[in-house]
């Protein structure tokens, strides 16, 4: 049986200023549906590069990406468009929430923009994103604007949003990065919850060692490559030195 997701020989090259950086170096990798996974390691560690070409969204020089056995690389851009829309859920550092929206139309627009919603602004679909916002406990806030709302709040709004189209899988890079450590603790709480009620399969970027309490999967990137299964995760993402 064939894994969720993987990837072969994943090889991605830059070339800047006259330089050569092999930001990945022929990573394979499979990912079981409904794992929780947290990439690990030091900045242009590669790990962002990956979770970009597994997302569809950072072509690779070299290798396949395969998602529930199709090789999203050689669908062309209208169809990966489409496939990530539909599969997919991104949240990054900067929440991207729309100011001149409220918290409930900012979380229905990816929705209409992909054309999931049926009529633009139906009862079912305004009903879906106020479940999900009762969910995390955003019910009371339906109203209110990204400018109303601390940190945390925003990133409720934000999590919600990348669960409306129903993805079978959400990538989150740095998801956590501008919060104080108690809002971290919430929102990594909310992405397991997510991960255990849901049933998404969650893939995340972070520095932090925080997720390591609530990932079910920890895999280290060092320059380009990666490391599974290791011992203490911890001492090999402090020292530098991974070890298979």
């Amino acid at each position: 049986m064939s894994e969720f997701i993987e990837t072969r020989g994943l090889r991605k090259v830059y070339h800047v200023g006259g330089q050569t950086v092999e930001a990945l170096q022929g990573v394979d990798l499979e990912i079981t549906k409904g794992d929780f996974i947290v990439f690990m390691g030091h900045s242009g560690s590669g790990k962002t590069t990956l979770v970009s070409a597994i997302g569809g969204l950072t072509r690779p020089t070299e290798g396949t990406v395969l998602i529930e056995g199709n090789d999203i690389w050689k669908l062309n851009d209208k169809e990966l468009s489409h496939f990530r829309n539909r599969k997919i859920g991104f949240m990054f550092q900067s929440f991207s929430l729309l100011p001149t929206l409220n918290v409930l139309n900012n979380v229905v627009m990816p929705a209409i923009f992909s054309g999931n919603s049926g009529e633009k602004d139906s009862d079912a679909l305004k009903s879906k994103a106020i479940s999900l916002l009762s969910d995390l406990d955003m019910k009371k806030k339906v109203n209110s604007f990204p400018s109303e709302l601390s940190g945390g709040e925003q990133r409720r709004v934000a999590i919600a949003r990348a669960l409306i189209n129903d993805p079978e899988i959400i990538l989150a890079d740095e998801p956590t990065g501008e919060l104080d450590i108690r809002t971290e603790r919430e929102v990594i709480d909310i992405f397991s919850h997510i991960n255990d009620v849901y049933k998404k399969t969650l893939i995340v970027v972070s520095h932090s060692l925080s997720w390591i309490e609530k990932a079910r999967t920890i895999i280290v990137m060092k320059d380009g490559l990666m490391y599974k299964d290791l011992d203490d995760p911890v001492e090999a993402i402090m020292s530098g030195v991974c070890k298979q």
